[in-house]
């Protein structure tokens, strides 16, 4: 009898639950409407730059937004990196977003300013507090601003050179001059050996600080040693 009863309670339930479902995925109306979307890890970009984009993919409801359509969406703003979407059921989509570093400033031939990104690759012009922590390439051509940033991060990272010291790289003609913050030393590297050259020419620098001469440049372009130039008092 207990058997025969729940088999008239389940029976119907499940008929229920099937009909349910049937109309669901038959209907125009979206499974679950997304009521909540987050954007995170942004700081160049506002809220509203990143919603423009994804927005006309949102409709369809958390079960069955193109997340592949949507990371394109956003991808194609030349601030971003990376995109990374999660769906978090039934009602939100949470939007994680790497933007590109800024890494250098170049300036070409004609004067023009551009903000250039880890991979040295120009992708966006300057604007007010985007100059913070970067150092400023002169070069005529962007290819030769983005192999003298990869030059400079390889001296970072081996030690020889602090970001923060760093002013300017001047590139005229091949030959590479690099301005430092401190008291706007000059220190001429030339057109090769530029790594075995910045150590010479950092050597020098701090035997002359220890001497106490006010340094105004250094020519590191020698087979041996460097000649230094001081700063007239």
């Amino acid at each position: 009898m207990k058997k025969v009863l729940f088999m008239l309670f389940i029976t119907p339930l499940c008929v229920l639950s099937i009909l349910t479902l049937v109309y669901l995925f038959s209907s125009d109306m979206p499974l679950f409407i997304i009521k909540n979307i987050k954007v995170r890890g942004i700081k160049q970009l506002t809220d509203n730059d990143v919603m423009s984009r994804l927005w006309p993919y949102m409709k369809d409801g958390t079960f069955n937004i193109d997340v592949t359509k949507i990371r394109e969406a956003v991808l194609s703003h030349p601030f971003v990196s990376d995109v990374t979407i999660i769906k978090v059921y039934p009602f939100s989509v949470v939007i994680d977003v790497k933007e590109k570093r800024l890494a250098g400033l170049w300036v070409d031939n004609g004067g023009n300013i551009m903000i250039l990104d880890e991979n040295g690759e120009p992708f966006r012009g300057l604007s007010k507090g985007a100059v913070r922590d970067m150092f400023i390439i002169n070069a005529k051509d962007k290819n030769i601003a983005k192999c003298m940033l990869k030059e400079i991060n390889t001296w970072i990272s081996e030690g020889l050179i602090k970001k923060e010291d760093i002013s300017e790289i001047a590139c005229r003609d091949g030959s590479i001059t690099l301005f430092l913050v401190q008291d706007g030393i000059e220190i001429v590297l030339g057109k090769e050996d530029l790594k075995k050259r910045l150590k010479r020419a950092m050597v020098v620098l701090e035997d002359a600080k220890k001497r106490g001469l006010l340094i105004k440049c250094i020519d590191a372009r020698f087979e041996k040693g460097a000649i230094i130039q001081e700063r007239q008092v």
